[in-house]
This record gives C-alpha cells, sequence and structure tokens, in this order.
C-alpha cells in the first residue's frame, strides 16, 4: 500500500466503524488506542513491572486497520513521531 495512502494523524479510528469501536474503550481500556506520542497502537501483553502493583502493557504500533486493512501510518511515521519524543525529553533534561 502506498504511503499516502494512509490515515492523517489524528483521524484514526475513521476508516471504520469497528475500529472506531475498538478505541471507543466504553467498557473497559481499550487494546488499541493513540498514546501520547499520536502514534495508534495495539496492546499485546502484561509485563510485570518492578515496585508496581499493576502490571504494564507492552504495545506495538497498528500500521493497517485489523479490520478494513486501510494503512493507517507507515513505519517511518511512527520512527518520526517517536524520535521528536526523544529529543523533546533530551531538552527538557538538558
Amino acid at each position: 500500500m502506498a504511503d499516502n495512502d494512509t490515515a492523517p494523524a489524528g483521524e484514526f479510528g475513521t476508516c471504520c466503524s469497528e475500529l472506531k469501536e475498538a478505541m471507543s474503550g466504553e467498557d473497559f481500556d481499550p487494546l488499541i488506542y493513540v498514546g501520547p506520542d499520536d502514534v495508534l497502537y495495539f496492546a499485546i501483553g502484561l509485563v510485570d513491572i518492578e515496585n508496581e502493583d499493576e502490571p504494564g502493557t507492552m504495545d506495538h504500533p497498528v500500521f493497517f486497520c485489523p479490520f478494513c486493512g486501510k494503512g493507517l501510518q507507515t513505519a517511518e511515521s511512527v520512527a518520526d513521531k517517536a524520535g521528536a519524543d526523544e529529543d523533546e525529553d533530551e531538552e527538557a533534561q538538558a
């Protein structure tokens, strides 16, 4: 699928009603969600975190809608967003 055939940032869940519903989290914490870095993630497992009562989640970026197959984001756009967050963190610590 071509890079220009992906969802515009911030419009995850507009490709089909199934993804929108899965992201809503009305009855529970959603397994598919937009992180603080504006990347769409899928929670794929739980991990124990030292000194924490609750487990954390292991997440992976979602590149294609699992319901309709539309391209949602590219590996490059995810890397750019993650790099931007790391740059901001480094600047804040300096």
